[in-house]
């Protein structure tokens, strides 16, 4: 196994959005960087990654040749000449969603224990992953604002642990779920609590597209770890705070539905794709359970462990 490693989406000075791996505090431009190592010898494997779907496109191949590339650029040092004009501080990066428009975003509602019950315990013989699609149109980065929706109050935060998908996979079993996934990363999935309001809609049940499906609602981010360097995605810390206050702390072990549940369960509906993204739900330490919501101005920091942490500011 080559040294870790991770991806993201990133600009520098105003650029065009470019692929970045990041190691410790520097990142390269992939593809600059590639064809530079390239071009040290005819029999590497010509790689290009113009975009993270590029990248994730044939993630099984592409992720054998970083992890020689990795390997190589380790021994050279990311401050060395030899990536001159592709090396650079983390610190001068901006950073967007590792994958800036995922072909589909399916997250997990309900997949944590409530208050005092312990995982299955409240699931019937038979049940099934409670699933819904968010728009990939509300993706923002780990830093960018997240945007309060004129005349509703009560936004929300939900901290989750996303998956990116890296191989196209139809009714994959459980048993094989985990091997279509590229890598982890940390998601945020905001939240309306009062857009269903009296007499707006003439059907009982929750109003998903409502409360979820609005621009900035799904902060991605800041990387995509690959899954050979997540030590154990069952027992993850996931933690979120407002105006640096902890709300949600816990570990993806409480999970009702695996990862690998619901990845088998999602992929025996709809084909899955590289670039799709499946988020696993949110623990407990919600506005809605604690009684009170986001005004403008606040800030949350949203960090599952070993991933990487966002912080969004709401705005009006």
């Amino acid at each position: 196994m080559s040294e870790a490693f991770k991806l993201a989406t990133v600009s520098s000075a105003g650029s065009p959005p470019f692929v970045a791996l990041v190691m410790d505090d520097r990142a390269l431009s992939l593809d600059r960087a590639l064809q530079l190592w390239g071009a040290g010898s005819p029999r590497r494997r010509q790689l290009r990654a113009p975009s993270m779907l590029d990248l994730l496109g044939d993630w099984e191949a592409n992720f054998t040749v970083l992890q020689e590339f990795v390997a190589f650029a380790a021994g050279e040092g990311l401050n060395s000449d030899f990536w001159r004009g592709a090396s650079a501080p983390l610190a001068t990066l901006a950073f967007l969603a590792p994958v800036p428009r995922p072909p589909k975003m399916l997250y997990a509602a309900i997949n944590y224990p409530r208050p005092g019950r312990q995982g299955r315990e409240e699931v019937p013989p038979g049940a099934r992953p409670n699933m819904f699609e968010k728009s990939s149109s509300a993706v923002i980065g780990p830093y960018d604002d997240v945007l309060k929706p004129e005349g509703y109050d009560k936004i929300d935060w939900e901290v989750e642990l996303a998956l990116v998908i890296g191989t196209r996979a139809k009714a994959i079993p459980e048993a094989r779920a985990l091997d279509c996934v590229a890598g982890f990363l940390t998601a945020n999935d905001v939240t309306v609590r009062d857009f269903r309001k009296p007499g707006e809609l003439t059907v009982p049940g929750p109003d998903w597209f409502g409360s979820k499906c609005h621009d900035t609602f799904a902060p991605l981010g800041p990387y995509i770890v690959p899954r050979a360097f997540v030590r154990d995605c069952h027992d993850l810390r996931l933690t979120l705070k407002v105006n640096g206050e902890t709300r949600q702390d816990a570990s993806t072990r409480e999970m009702i539905f695996s990862p690998e549940e619901q990845v088998s369960h999602v992929s025996r509906q709809l084909t899955l794709e590289p670039g799709d993204i499946i988020s696993t739900g949110t623990p407990n330490g919600i506005g809605m359970q604690l009684g009170f919501f986001l005004k403008v101005g606040d800030v949350m920091e949203a960090e599952v462990e070993g991933l990487g942490a966002q912080r969004n500011r709401l705005v009006a």
